[in-house]
Order: C-alpha cells, then structure tokens, then sequence
C-alpha cells in the first residue's frame, strides 16, 4: 500500500512540475516552433516524467541502468525490438482489417496510394512512433515499472503503472484563446480543465483498450526483463495508428461505429477484445513457461 501511495504521489507531482516546466520551455521555443500552449504543457510533463522517474528510482535505491529497463545484450535487445515491433503491426492490422470490414472505416479518396509520394510521411510516422514508445516505456515499464515491482511485486506493478499508463492519455488540456497572455502560471490554471474527462462514461472503452495493452506491455517487461519489445510493440501499434488515420476515415455510416471510441478514430471496444485476446494468450504462454 505504501508503494503505490507513493507512486501516486510521484505521478501527482510530474503534473504539477511540467505545469511550471511549460512556460520556460515555450520562452526556449517559440522562436523556432511556435506551437500551442497545450502542446508544451504535453512535451514539459514527459520531461518532468523523466526527471521524477529517475528522483522515483533513486528514493528507492533502483537508480540503474537496468532499472530503466536496458539490462541483457545489445544483440538480444534488438532482436527482441524488432519481434516486438512486428507484432505490434499485427495486433493493429488485425484491428483496422476489422474495422474495414465493418465499414467503420474507408480509405480516404484524397490520398495517394503509391509508397514514394508517402515516403516523408512513413518516416515522420516511423520517428514519431519510436520517440513516443521510447519515452513512455523508458517512464512506465522501465523506472516506474521497477519501483512498484521491487516494492509491491508483479501483479501491482503491471496492474497500477497500466491503470495510470491509461489515466494519463485522457488528461488533455484545452486550447486557450487567442488573446490569452501566457504566464508561469498559466500551465497550473489550465490544470483542473485537463482532467474534464474522467467523469465521462463515454471514455471507458479507450480508457480499457489502453489499460490492457498497458497489461501486455507489462507481462513483456516481466517476462524479457527489459523494455525492448515493449518499445518494439508500442511502436508498431503507433506507427500504423497513424497511417491508418493518415489513408482512411471514419465513416458516419456504419452500423457498428458504437464499437469505436468517439474520442479516438481507432481504439474502442474492437481493439480492446483483440488485444485483449493477444494478453490473455501471452500471459497463458508466460504462465506455461514459468511452470
């Protein structure tokens, strides 16, 4: 109990410092990128994620290279990416072959098919799903992964860092108007609008689809021992997330468009059964091999 009060606590205070992290951080940018304030508040929490996840580490005296989920051989390290990139291209492919058929989704008639007009694109893509699998299993299934694992065991370590691995997807802070003078203390103001969903039922199938692929993820760092096909897997689901949502739309026609999230294009309670099948056959596998 006392470890997960003290997670919760970690994760309360990551908020709350990228809150005060934004406004340097968009002093230090603005002048190359320009990008809205909730952008920044986005990029200054998965700083301060890193910077508490290393301060989380260290109270518990895990501060590692292997507590960050780098342990075992370079060789095995990226072949295990590499696999796991691969099923996490399955697991998605699976789902938008569903999400065809019933005609949730259809491709988009603006956009070119061939492969070298998209080529910018498929790299962007491919960058943006490697950064965002990195940073968040560096933070979730490594340092945070480690602390409740070497505090409270397996089941709670998998079972809370993927309920708040969840959480925080629907924290979403608004736009501001335009006229609205950005302050230090802007990133704090903005922060009770941010969570405006939680009390939505309407979240609860993505809020699930992320909490069992939080679960997966979580059964991969037990049984490897490290964060490689967590990345690998995160990444693939990211990468063709994006081209999905880049060559289709969502049709307003179909009469299973309920089965997918309306806060996401994609995720709703199609993706949760596949991936929800994936989990229980490798926490099956896993249970087998362990005996």
């Amino acid at each position: 109990m006392r470890a997960i009060i003290y997670f919760s606590l970690i994760v309360i205070i990551t908020f709350i410092l990228g809150a005060i992290l934004a406004y340097p951080l968009k002093l230090l940018l603005d002048p190359v990128f320009e990008l809205a304030f909730r952008k920044y508040l986005n990029y200054a929490t998965l700083i301060s994620g890193i910077i508490t996840c290393s301060v989380y580490l260290k109270i518990n005296n895990l501060l590692t290279y292997e507590a960050f989920g780098f342990g075992g051989e370079t060789n095995k390290f990226l072949k295990r990416f590499i696999y796991g990139f691969l099923y996490g291209l399955l697991i998605m492919s699976i789902i938008e072959t569903i999400l065809f058929i019933l005609k949730i989704h259809e491709l988009d008639v603006h956009r070119s098919i061939w492969l070298f007009s998209n080529l910018s694109f498929i790299a962007k893509a491919l960058i943006t799903g490697l950064l965002i699998a990195f940073i968040e299993e560096l933070i979730f299934r490594g340092a945070f992964f480690s602390g409740l694992y070497n505090r409270a065991g397996a089941l709670i370590a998998i079972i809370f860092t993927s309920f708040i691995y969840s959480a925080v997807h629907h924290v979403r802070y608004p736009d501001l108007p335009a006229d609205t003078v950005i302050e230090w203390s802007t990133g704090i103001t903005m922060m009770p609008d941010a969570f405006r969903r939680f009390h939505e039922w309407a979240i609860a199938d993505y809020f699930l689809t992320l909490f069992i692929f939080g679960v997966l993820l979580g059964l991969l760092r037990l049984k490897h021992r490290n964060i490689a096909a967590c990345i690998g897997l995160h990444a693939g689901v990211v990468v063709l997330i994006k081209i999905a949502d880049y060559f289709t739309n969502r049709s307003s026609e179909s009469n299973f468009s309920y089965l997918v999230s309306p806060y996401n294009s994609t995720f709703g309670w199609i993706s949760f059964l596949v991936i929800l099948f994936f989990t229980i056959f490798y926490f099956l596998k896993l249970r087998k091999s362990t005996k």
